[in-house]
């Protein structure tokens, strides 16, 4: 069996993770946290986060110390010198462990297309080491071609899309790439940190 989201219809979705798999969470702001917080949560004692410090406050909430190793942006790694990243990343990395990684704080110092090298290397580490890698990234700080060479390099790809209409806000959610193909959009519902995976949006 492959890693587990914790959300039971999402994990139906996207089918097995294999070890040296590559999840990409693309969304929209801070959606998304709560797939990675429930995901961490599923493979507790093997997991680690890297992190901005507001994240850390709300996973050192959630989780005990032992459960989920956290390397915090800014404090921990100096988020300007990526090579730390990927030095710290592949020493912290085990077999079988699920990590974790937010790429919006970077995008701040770096152009994207930095943020992609060292993605790759983050990709390439987790095939070697037989781990499973979930990146969270906002989709709105980089353009569409840029966008896919990141897609080319994931396994699976989760879509998070918010509509406004007035004071009405829908959410969706769809596999865009997975071994068993995409989906389409299903109603994205998030209460208390917890995500619920409704019927399909037409």
């Amino acid at each position: 069996m492959g890693m587990r989201t914790g959300i039971r219809k999402l994990d139906i979705l996207l089918g097995d993770v294999a070890p040296g798999s590559t999840i990409l969470i693309e969304t929209v702001g801070t959606l998304g946290e709560e797939i990675a917080t429930s995901t961490l949560l599923a493979n507790r004692g093997n997991a680690v986060a890297f992190i901005t410090p507001k994240l850390q406050e709300e996973f050192e909430r959630k989780f005990k110390p032992k459960d989920v190793k956290m390397v915090v942006l800014g404090r921990d790694i100096n988020q300007q010198e990526l090579y730390q990243i990927s030095l710290t990343f592949r020493k912290l990395l085990k077999g079988s462990w699920v990590a974790f990684f937010i790429l919006h704080p970077l995008l701040v110092f770096h152009p994207p297309e930095i943020i992609f090298k060292l993605f790759s290397e983050l990709v390439d580490i987790v095939r070697e080491k037989r781990a499973v890698l979930a990146v969270l990234l906002d989709k709105r700080l980089i353009d569409e071609r840029t966008l896919a060479m990141f897609e080319n390099h994931a396994t699976h790809i989760i879509d998070i899309v918010e509509v406004v209409e007035g004071f009405r806000v829908t959410r969706g959610i769809r596999i865009k790439k997975s071994p068993l193909g995409g989906t389409g959009f299903y109603r994205l519902d998030i209460s208390s940190g917890e995500v619920k995976i409704g019927e399909p949006l037409e």
